[in-house]
Parts: structure tokens; C-alpha cells; sequence
């Protein structure tokens, strides 16, 4: 599943990112195979979706999101 599917409040952990121009901008911001994030908050119709991973809380566009590839745990 890719980290946009995410239920809310649910942890995954990184499998891989997506082959894609935006992949190092991600893995600059830490979305790390290995790491867990958690959807911690969604905004109504397609918005930014905040991830939760170690202290910090990320906004990524849904397209963004699609990118990640995670195992929910």
C-alpha cells in the first residue's frame, strides 16, 4: 500500500519510495525505507496529509504520499 492509503492513526513502515523526480526531495526529509510513519491528521477534499515519524510532523500532497510504499504494522 502507498502511504496516501494510510487509515488515520495507523503506523506502516517504509518499504521503498517510488522511482520518481521528487524521490530524493522525500528521502531528504527522512521518509527512510526502515522508518514508520503514522497518518496523523488528513485535510478534506484531497489536501496535504500530515505524517507523524519520530518527533516530527510532515505535510505531504497526496501525490507526494503516493510515492511511499508501506507495510502497515
Amino acid at each position: 500500500m502507498t502511504a496516501d492509503k494510510l487509515p488515520l492513526n495507523k503506523t506502516g513502515k517504509i518499504l521503498e519510495i517510488k522511482t520518481s523526480p521528487l524521490k530524493i526531495n522525500l528521502m531528504e526529509l527522512g521518509f527512510l525505507p526502515g522508518k514508520y510513519i503514522t497518518l496523523h491528521h488528513q485535510a478534506p477534499s484531497g489536501g496535504p496529509l500530515a505524517f507523524q515519524m519520530e518527533e516530527t510532523l510532515l505535510a505531504l500532497r497526496k501525490s507526494e504520499a503516493e510515492l511511499i510504499l508501506v507495510e502497515l504494522i
